[in-house]
């Protein structure tokens, strides 16, 4: 059953196919080239290529420093404030990303444009070259040609999230082929990641041997189909009209709103549900029956999104320490190599916040905006003991050990980064503690790209927006419950609506998906303090300046302010294809960049 790993980071360093590595599979070279024919000559050279693949195509949604330099997409999505003044994020939060290179690096974007088709074209060297490989039986080498089919979905998947319509690529282009490839409509880039999904699902396996952990299940194929088609039935894309006027209307929109795609959108995730329902996989609840809250929601909720290889999750990544500034923006410890500085200014916006609930599945009333509404510290600490379990297995609060690790002196307070202003900024209202639940001395973690309760989410709303509140009561029900929290029964749809999106936002913050959600749901106000406008901090007064804000005795009191003030327009809805690409003449630029 696990096999939600990312595949054999060993085999990589052992093999030297390290993402600083010079990587054959990029060379646009025929079959013949003595490279191709040398790694496909035997089974271990094909398996360090595959895992070459993985790395390289399931790194499309996760922060990888080539676009989002020092910063994550929390920071882009109003869940947490951009970090450092001098870096990337606050490009994009003065102004959005660019199609235009900026200081020497490539155009912004979330993914990297240009990374998508090297990605895929070392699928494809693998999906065509497998057959070379003299001591690999026939039954691996058609699953290995399912797993690259999956790999390639995935990446069409990701980019029309993004892009909308993109430049389709069906095998490794040669040295002859014009490169020159038009965008293909909104629908064609779908219908070619759901045929690749489908593809792979009737050639992937349920469950791999332990020692193949990370590799691609029939569940996790599914999955790539459910999410896709949940963004093509979202509003963004299913209307009538672009967002904004187009060249091509079709490749940012279908022409038409239609609910059929509900219901293919819930199709699919019933697919999923089904599948892993079989498979050992599921929404982990120790504490509770069908409608009543979690009495273990800490513990269950924690173990889903922190513990390796737990039931939850269909596929993950695993970030490895490897050097990478990454876990700079995740592990706050001192202990985790890379210590929050009083510069970095990362931490939860309150705009953010007021989506969570108290434990008892009410409102918390935090303090209005304005430096005149000062309340004492102590009224922050009760306030934050008083939140749901997933408030405090995600984060740790400025004066309180951390909750996820309790007893654990590497991640007491004394050892967290500062809650104290710099730069007329602060730490947020708390500070993410994500992927650690009792990780210990654990620094590496496994991203989840797909887990189990995404399904029932994206169920929740399809089934809410196609007019069966019963269906997504029960399926967002099944997520909320788990959480400890009483059942939801309102009914009402565009109330519903609401509850169902916030729900997401509190299961899935800091997992990639905000920053995605709140676009192609059109919300209005996404550019009224989500992505775009006041952002806002909790700010504390020490018992003087410059005390150790470490010690809670110094923290006298704390108050809500805006800290910044972020760009948005109708443009970033979707995301610039970058310059150079459009200035070869085949290729048309999103409206508005």
């Amino acid at each position: 059953m696990k096999q939600n790993l990312y595949y054999t980071l060993v085999l990589l360093a052992t093999l030297g196919l390290g993402s600083c590595a010079k990587e054959f599979l990029e060379k646009p070279e025929t079959t013949g080239n003595s490279t191709i024919e040398t790694v496909f000559s035997n089974q271990a050279g094909a398996e360090a290529a595959i895992a070459n693949a993985y790395r390289s195509a399931l790194v499309a949604n996760i922060w990888d420093g080539r676009s989002l330099n020092n910063g994550t997409l929390s920071g882009a999505s109003g869940e947490f404030s951009y970090g450092e003044s001098w870096a990337s994020m606050k490009r994009f939060v003065d102004a959005g990303f660019t199609p235009v290179a900026y200081e020497g690096n490539r155009a912004q974007s979330t993914d990297n444009f240009f990374d998508n088709y090297a990605a895929i074209r070392k699928c494809f060297l693998i999906l065509e070259n497998i057959d070379k490989v003299a001591d690999m039986d026939g039954a691996l080498k058609a699953t290995v040609k399912a797993e690259m089919k999956a790999l390639v979905a995935y990446r069409y998947m990701c980019m029309m999230i993004r892009y909308g319509g993109v430049p389709i690529v069906t095998k490794v282009l040669l040295p002859s082929d014009s490169l020159n490839i038009p965008r293909a409509s909104l629908q064609a880039t779908l219908d070619y990641a759901v045929k690749l999904s489908d593809e792979a699902v009737t050639g992937l396996p349920d469950n791999w041997e332990d020692k193949y952990n990370g590799r691609f299940t029939k569940g996790a194929a599914l999955a790539i189909k459910a999410k896709a088609l949940l963004y093509a039935a979202r509003p963004l894309f299913n209307n009538a009209t672009p967002y904004l006027p187009a060249a091509d209307p079709k490749l940012i929109c279908f022409g038409t709103s239609s609910a059929e795609r509900w219901n293919d959108a819930a199709a699919a995730s019933e697919a999923v549900v089904a599948w892993a329902a079989t498979k050992g996989y599921g929404i982990i609840n120790t504490g509770g029956g069908v409608g009543v809250p979690n009495t273990k929601a800490f513990e269950d909720y924690g173990t889903a999104t922190s513990t390796p290889s737990n039931k939850e999750v269909l596929l993950a990544y695993r970030l490895d320490e490897g050097g990478s500034k990454f876990f700079k923006f995740y592990n706050p410890t001192r202990y985790s190599g890379n210590e929050r500085y009083l510069t970095d200014n990362y931490g939860m916006l309150s705009n953010f916040l007021a989506n969570y609930y108290r434990a008892d599945g009410s409102d918390q009333a935090w303090p209005g905006q304005g430096t005149g509404n000062a309340l004492p510290y102590a009224d922050y600490n009760s306030k934050m003991q008083a939140m749901e379990p997933r408030f405090k297995a995600d984060n740790y609060a400025h004066g309180i050990d951390s909750w996820n690790n309790p007893g654990d002196f590497a991640w007491s307070y004394s050892q967290c980064s500062s809650g104290q202003n710099h730069e007329g900024r602060g730490k947020g209202a708390a500070q993410s503690t994500k992927y650690y639940y009792r990780a210990g001395a654990r620094i590496w973690f496994e991203y989840p790209l797909f887990r189990m309760a995404e399904f029932y989410l994206n169920l929740a709303e399809a089934y809410n927006e196609a007019g069966n509140a019963n269906k997504a009561l029960q399926n967002l029900n099944i997520v909320h419950n788990r959480a400890g929290l009483p059942s939801i029964t309102e009914t009402d749809k565009d109330k519903l609506r609401r509850i169902i999106q916030r729900e997401w936002a509190i299961e899935f913050y800091n997992e990639n998906h905000r920053y995605f959600d709140v676009k192609h749901w059109k919300l209005a106000n996404i550019g009224t303090g989500i992505i775009g406008g006041d952002m806002r901090e909790f700010q504390f007064t020490l018992v003087t300046p410059g005390a150790n804000d470490r010690l809670p005795a110094n923290i006298v009191n704390y108050y809500d302010k805006v800290v910044y003030t972020a760009y948005w327009q109708p443009k970033m809805f979707l995301e610039p294809i970058p310059q150079e690409e459009i200035d070869k003449g085949s290729v048309l630029q999103n409206p508005g960049y």
